[in-house]
């Protein structure tokens, strides 16, 4: 059998649920698995800001696909991600040329692709609720001399 490399990177809402990307999954899965390819990996790349908002959403949800597969594979594969709801936006990628599945060591892909898992960033929410607890760690006790002054007062 003939495949290649790909690597699809796709964006969904914010407010889907893990089951909805679970079922994506399996049917992306099938998709490859049936012109007989090779899932390596299905990760969160985390929450971020959009570059431009898309279907009014301003962030959304990264996701890395590896695999191996025939083309016949990756256009289903980009079928179920065009008719999917969840998904604002997708990017397959071909990493390599047609060879014989036998020729890809695919468990030295697998962990080819665990390192382009970047770092979890924090988003804007994260951020701003951390440096909001520093701030208040930084000041001490006078928050709640502050509060009782105010109650005097009131």
């Amino acid at each position: 059998m003939l495949v290649r490399l790909y690597e699809t990177i796709f964006i969904t809402r914010l407010d889907t649920e893990a089951d909805a990307v679970e079922k994506l999954r399996l049917r992306l899965a099938k998709a490859i698995e049936t012109d007989g390819g090779v899932e390596l990996k299905l990760a969160d790349w985390g929450k971020r800001k959009l570059a431009y908002e898309i279907a009014k959403q301003k962030k959304g949800n990264y996701w890395y696909f590896g695999y191996l597969a025939a083309p016949a594979a990756v256009k289903e594969c980009e079928r179920q991600l065009r008719l999917s709801t969840e998904v604002l936006r997708y990017q397959t990628v071909r990493l390599s040329e047609l060879s014989q599945l036998t020729d890809f060591d695919v468990e030295a892909e697998r962990n080819r692709v665990v390192g382009l898992t970047p770092e979890r960033e924090e988003d804007e929410e994260e951020q701003y609720l951390r440096r909001q607890d520093e701030y208040r760690g930084s000041r001490g006790r006078r928050d709640d001399d502050e509060d009782e002054a105010m109650e005097d007062l009131a």
